[in-house]
């Protein structure tokens, strides 16, 4: 896995959701803003309420926007000895095939985004996350323990990019 290959996917899917953040902006805006949504008495309240959403989905975009643009102006290239923010993160399991290697991306932002790379999943973390706190400052070949449907699974640190 590359983390090039990673940083495309996680931008695209960023872009996604702040044009898709954009479009249900303008979309409950027009529905504040509409001849349909003026009050007929004073238990009516659907423009109150398209409007009180229409400013919900504009932080929305703001915060979409923010994510993007956050990711668009980090320098990937930098190496690692130990887990940071920026560091992509390959966990093997230990004594237990059942479970899948795992792929976090360390982020300052869009903390719970997963990608799909190939057959693999790549999970946004941010460091105040659970499982981020466990990553941040680890080094290839140190242990950590993660719950797994509901069971500690132990893994390796395998890579550290």
């Amino acid at each position: 896995m590359k983390k090039s290959d990673v940083l495309q996917i996680v931008k695209s899917e960023l872009k996604n959701r702040l044009d898709t953040a954009k479009w249900a902006a303008n979309q409950a805006h027009e529905a504040a803003t509409s001849k349909e949504s003026i009050a007929e008495n004073k238990y009516d309240t659907f423009g109150l309420e398209a409007s009180y959403l229409a400013h919900g989905q504009s932080q929305r975009v703001i915060e979409c926007e923010d994510d993007w643009l956050q990711f668009n102006k980090v320098d990937f290239d930098l190496v690692y000895q130990q887990v940071a923010v920026w560091c992509l993160v390959q966990l093997v399991a230990i004594d237990d095939e059942s479970v899948s290697e795992r792929y976090f991306l360390i982020s300052s932002c869009a903390g719970g985004l997963k990608v799909e790379l190939g057959s693999a999943l790549v999970y946004l973390v941010t460091p105040s996350s659970l499982v981020g706190q466990k990553l941040m400052g680890k080094s290839v070949g140190d242990e950590v323990s993660l719950m797994q449907s509901g069971q500690e699974v132990l893994f390796e640190l395998a890579v550290v990019e």
